[in-house]
């Protein structure tokens, strides 16, 4: 970047431009296109990596955010029992929870004996309470908590949507609400389309289109604007991309301004920003990698300015135990909060360049994502007709894509994988029904399975699926292979035999057959591969087979010789590794 203080320790460099950068980059990469360094996002637009202050009057004005960086730490609580999920409460105050979530099973929890049981020695007034689950209708709910003594809602609200009901209902609704001031149950919750494949930009634009669909309903029944406004929630995930994450907020608020000022709204009340950290990335097998995740997550949410966020527990229980995961997980909010003292900066991300470029893109992708909804009718219509569903089936295709030929990668899931501990092959079967149940759309559960799959056989039969990669020519190439290969065979639950550089000598023949593997994985970096790869799986399939022969790299023009002589296939970046690996499985008799 070039820096534009005159008093700075650059001020005696010449400022550089855009062309002269793009010009000395463009010769620093040779051969390379300059294409190759700009990062094409799967938001519908391109970011180039450079960004300086020439951009700086391009950018966008952003509504003024909260004069202090202050969130509300809310904890989730499943109610199917009023005493106990009030015991739970009371717990979560022990982590600093300023909001609580309560997640109702059965909609006769909410009468109001069951609220003043749920609520005891909760002081309702100084604690954000959030519901949703299986809820009565919104009516009759703001009703109970309207009439019931003792409560004295503060904040809060509803964070399911509210369906479309008669004029005559919708403006019962904000007269039996305006005992609840700001308790908020109007909700747009972007959670369920993440959880399918949604993009950051879809996420924006699903958004804007559920506002607008509130605020034609509502303004057709009669509420006045701002009232409808100040009734709205906006729940968003939060995934572990995190200047994606950290510019999305920010778009959202710069476009949510200019939609409710076209609706006559002042546009300086906007609806407040909900976030829960996601649950499409999360390993189930290496929970402990997912508390990384939520604290990238945490950070993007904390710095994005967001009113509420909600970080989920890294672990369901099955390979730590609850209480463990759901106190390390709470100790995520109180070291950004009280050691990294995120909480005094408001907006960092303001006059960073890349960051201010970002949400412009992001803000840009969205609004025409969202203008292809209203054209389509708006969010209702547009879900009815398919619209949305078909936006995001091709975002989830192209993810899960990227996710297969481990192009995106996930820690734990689709490279560098950890072995299962005792715990969690104690619970096997659980964990595995657990990951077949995730919802469609989730990014692990496919590697996970196939992991389990492995390690299930092993633990039936005594006997693991193995592999022994043996390495030829130059060291610098092939154990670059060698490390490729391994990575990928540990993903599917396959164990490493042995790893070596071997002549090209009988005794080497007699080395593998030692180590007894189902497949040999041959790295052989030389100028032309073929030969020697063409003897060694000629001479392996004369003394053993049964086993596989594999080859690191893409297939060489004669790839049809190596296949004559017994090669089974070859794994380089950009296979689908998921089909393979489950084919690899087949193969050695995993069943």
């Amino acid at each position: 970047m070039t820096h534009s203080r005159p008093d700075s320790l650059f001020s005696g460099f010449p400022a550089v431009s855009r062309a002269e950068w793009k010009t000395r980059a463009v010769a620093e990469l040779k051969e390379r296109p300059y294409d190759s360094i700009v990062w094409h996002t799967p938001n519908g637009f391109d970011l180039e990596p450079w960004h300086s202050h020439e951009e700086q009057g391009v950018l966008l004005e952003l509504p003024p955010t909260k004069g202090v960086n202050t969130w509300k730490n809310c904890h989730s609580i499943i109610v199917h029992y009023p005493l106990s999920a009030n015991k739970a409460a009371l717990k979560c105050f022990e982590l600093d929870a300023a909001a609580l979530e309560f997640v109702i099973s059965d909609p006769a929890l909410c009468s109001a004996e069951n609220l003043k049981q749920l609520f005891a020695g909760i002081n309702t007034s100084a604690v954000a309470i959030y519901f949703s689950g299986n809820l009565p209708p919104v009516a009759e709910l703001l009703k109970t908590l309207a009439t019931t003594p003792g409560l004295a809602l503060k904040a809060g609200g509803v964070l399911d949507e509210t369906p479309a009901a008669s004029k005559e209902l919708d403006m019962e609704l904000f007269s039996i609400a305006a005992s609840l001031p700001p308790f908020r149950f109007l909700a747009i919750n972007l959670v369920p389309f993440h959880q399918k494949g949604s993009t950051a930009a879809q996420e924006i634009a699903l958004a804007l289109a559920g506002v607008s669909d509130y605020l034609h309903r509502f303004l057709e029944a009669g509420v006045p604007v701002e009232s409808i406004v100040a009734a709205m929630e906006i729940i968003l995930p939060v995934g572990s991309s995190h200047f994606t994450e950290l510019a999305k907020p920010r778009a959202l608020r710069y476009l949510l301004s200019h939609l409710l000022q076209a609706y006559g709204a002042s546009g300086s009340t906007l609806p407040t920003l909900f976030a829960r950290t996601s649950r499409r990335n999360h390993s189930l097998l290496d929970p402990y990698t997912n508390m990384l995740r939520l604290t990238t997550e945490a950070v993007s949410a904390i710095l994005g300015g967001y009113e509420t966020l909600q970080i989920g527990a890294f672990d369901s229980g099955l390979s730590v135990k609850r209480e463990i995961a759901e106190r390390i997980t709470g100790n995520i909010h109180l070291i950004l909060k009280e050691e990294a003292s995120l909480d005094r900066v408001v907006d960092p991300a303001r006059g960073s360049h890349y960051l201010e470029a970002m949400t412009k893109a992001l803000a840009g992708s969205a609004w025409t994502l969202f203008k292809e909804i209203e054209a389509a009718g708006g969010m209702a219509e547009a879900t009815s007709s398919g619209l949305i569903e078909a936006m995001v089936n091709a975002s989830a295709e192209q993810r899960q894509k990227s996710l297969d030929n481990r192009k995106k990668t996930l820690i734990g899931v689709n490279r560098y994988t950890w072995p299962l501990s005792p715990e969690q092959e104690e619970h096997i079967g659980e964990l595995k029904l657990a990951l077949e149940q995730l919802p469609e759309g989730n990014e692990t559960a496919g590697y996970e399975l196939v992991r389990l799959k492995s390690r299930s056989f092993s633990l039936k039969s005594g006997r693991t699926p193995s592999i022994f990669i043996w390495m030829q020519g130059n060291p610098s190439v092939s154990f670059q292979q060698a490390a490729f290969a391994e990575d990928f065979f540990k993903c599917g639950g396959f164990e490493i035999a042995g790893r070596a550089t071997l002549p090209l000598e009988e005794r080497s023949y007699s080395t593998i057959q030692q180590s007894k593997p189902d497949i040999v994985v041959l790295c052989i970096a030389e100028k032309d591969p073929v030969p020697t790869a063409e003897t060694i799986c000629q001479r392996l399939r004369i003394l053993d087979g049964g086993m596989i022969a594999v080859m690191a790299g893409k297939p060489p023009v004669e790839k049809e010789r190596l296949f004559a002589a017994g090669l089974d296939s070859f794994i380089y970046t950009g296979v689908n590794v998921l089909e393979m690996l489950k084919s690899y499985q087949h193969k050695t008799g995993v069943q």
